[in-house]
């Protein structure tokens, strides 16, 4: 889900992570906008030299690029800024979505550059302990030997975007807020989405932006049929491991190439044989020259957020408790994930995604810690607080409509952070399989009794392609005895809870009532699940997506009923 489409990333060129010249592979694929006729960056950081002030650093939305471009043209911009407004111009036409990572066309005949990390579940999913591809990399010798994406692979391509900011207000009653607010505007989207997708093919999203003050239609090509088409070894594509990553300078191979493929007219299509190469109309050349210390470099991407506008208290919780909680949890579920599969090949291939996944979530956050350790973030942001409600109490209108905001929202913040330990552990179940499989089949049975146009986004008919192509890959990232281990230390955390965070239903179902070794009743309880359990058949769970409700509140299964 990208929440925020089409961000930039600005940070100083003078960091000291960020100096040095780049490996030569990196150079290669450096597309800059500091020399004519070349576009910018595939998958670099966007820098600009510290003299132009740290308010210009950070993620931007493209069509704010003009309000600062005077800045951007004296840090090095060649192209005008106000090419980068334009989604489906050039070179912005060339930036698609893979649904969950960023990635670029790079030739008239489909061919798609991405991270590495974001192909891995397609190299994962196509791999077996005697072809694995993930160890040894993987090139198609002609179109003919490209590898079928995992399911549920796409390439979305933005066709158009429009402002909608006063449709969905409008729809919103007088004076309405919390739950009533969030239907309304949940309601509208989904009329603005229905009208949008009429065209098929197409998957539109409405995005919101600060705070639900805008929103803007996103419609976007969905391609479907997306197959492999090069990935490097392990000894490029992982080298050093994961110490590098995010990290410069950097010297791994980070990128693999996909090709995007749709029906004989140029539309899309599920996979086929008679499928061709789709023609994108913007594609981005790749600049030989490679990039210097101090040139300016733009990345160009779907991030998903910003933080941007965080309150200083929501950064001093980032810091103080979310980046360190977050290190702490994939260094564990790492460690159990390594513990369960070693001397299983099957297994280790089978978690070989999640483990890049994890560690990738983990690396992220160290690095978060560690630049908040030496900046002054937390302070800046308290003297912009300070001056913000010095400039609303200047005026007796702003001070009548937003003189009490800021303690408003501390107040939910704090409250808030009562229950953020509970919070985690109860949205970390979902990331046991098993336990997600049974509640989404539940979930998706209650909405399915309602119309289509009245169900929550995510559960209408069309989300069910995803559904399946979720569930069906499952069948090669599954394992009975790592998710096991994986659920039992996150209810042993979920049980070290205080007895009034805990829910009493949950401590019932796993024996946490009245035995002091929480560990043991754990173990027991998920032993009996595991061993009665039918979803550990693939079959069983992709017919769980079809069960009605009356079906499921009958089934005996121990994670249907759980």
């Amino acid at each position: 889900m990208f929440a925020r489409l089409g961000m930039l990333d600005v940070r100083s060129s003078t960091s000291p992570r960020l100096s040095g010249r780049k490996p030569h592979w990196v150079r290669h694929l450096a597309a800059l906008a500091t020399k004519p006729g070349k576009i910018f960056g595939l998958v670099l950081v966007l820098t600009i030299p510290s003299v132009i002030g740290q308010a210009t650093e950070g993620m931007w939305l493209p069509d704010q690029l003009p309000k600062i471009g005077a800045a951007l043209e004296a840090a090095g911009l060649k192209t005008p800024p106000e090419n980068f407004a334009d989604l489906t111009g050039d070179p912005m036409g060339a930036i698609v979505s893979l649904g969950g990572c960023s990635a670029s066309f790079v030739s008239p005949e489909g061919l798609v550059v991405t991270n590495h990390h974001c192909a891995y579940g397609t190299i994962q999913f196509n791999s077996t302990e005697e072809h694995n591809f993930l160890e040894d990399g993987f090139l198609a010798a002609g179109l003919g030997d490209e590898l079928a994406g995992a399911p549920g692979s796409r390439v979305y391509v933005t066709e158009s975007f429009s402002d909608v900011t006063d449709r969905v207000l409008a729809a919103i009653p007088p004076g309405a807020d919390g739950a009533v607010r969030f239907a309304a505007v949940e309601e509208a989207e989904k009329k603005i989405i229905a009208e949008c997708e009429k065209t098929p093919g197409h998957r539109c999203k409405v995005a919101s932006f600060f705070g639900g003050a805008a929103y803007r239609l996103y419609d976007q090509l969905e391609i479907r049929d997306v197959r492999l088409v090069y990935a490097p070894p392990s000894s490029i594509g992982k080298y050093g491991g994961d110490i590098d990553n995010w990290m410069w300078p950097r010297h791994t191979g980070d990128f693999s190439f996909y090709r995007a493929w749709v029906g004989p007219d140029g539309k899309p299509a599920d996979p086929s044989p008679d499928n061709v190469p789709f023609k994108p109309k913007h594609w981005l050349r790749i600049g030989v020259e490679g990039v210097d210390a101090g040139d300016f470099v733009m990345v160009v991407g779907y991030p998903g957020r910003t933080n941007r506008y965080r309150l200083a208290s929501e950064v001093e919780e980032a810091i103080q408790w979310t980046y360190p909680q977050r290190v702490q949890r994939r260094r564990e579920s790492l460690e159990i994930i390594e513990s369960e599969t070693a001397d299983r090949p099957q297994a280790a291939l089978a978690y070989a995604a999640w483990i890049s996944y994890m560690n990738n979530s983990m690396k992220n956050a160290q690095g978060m810690e560690a630049g908040f350790a030496y900046s002054q973030s937390v302070a800046r942001k308290r003297e912009l607080e300070t001056e913000l409600a010095a400039w609303i109490a200047a005026d007796p209108e702003r001070e009548a409509r937003w003189g009490d905001a800021l303690d408003e929202l501390e107040a939910i913040l704090t409250e808030e952070r009562v229950h953020r330990a509970r919070d985690q552990e109860l949205s970390s179940l979902k990331f046991n399989q098993l336990v997600s499989a049974a509640t989404t089949a539940y979930r998706l049975a209650r909405e399915r009794e309602k119309p289509d146009a009245d169900r929550k986004l995510g559960y209408q008919e069309r989300d069910m392609r995803r559904r399946r192509a979720r569930m069906a890959r499952m069948a090669r990232s599954f394992d009975a005895q790592v998710d096991m281990a994986l659920l039992q230390h996150t209810l042993e955390n979920y049980a070290a809870l205080p007895e009034v965070e805990r829910l009493e239903a949950l401590d019932k179902w796993f024996g946490l009532e009245d035995d002091d070794d929480s560990a043991t009743a754990i173990q027991t309880t998920l032993h009996g699940m595991y061993t009665a359990t039918s979803l550990t058949d693939a079959a069983e769970r992709m017919a769980l997506l079809d069960a009605d409700r009356a079906t499921l509140e009958a089934s005996e299964d121990p994670f249907v009923e759980l």
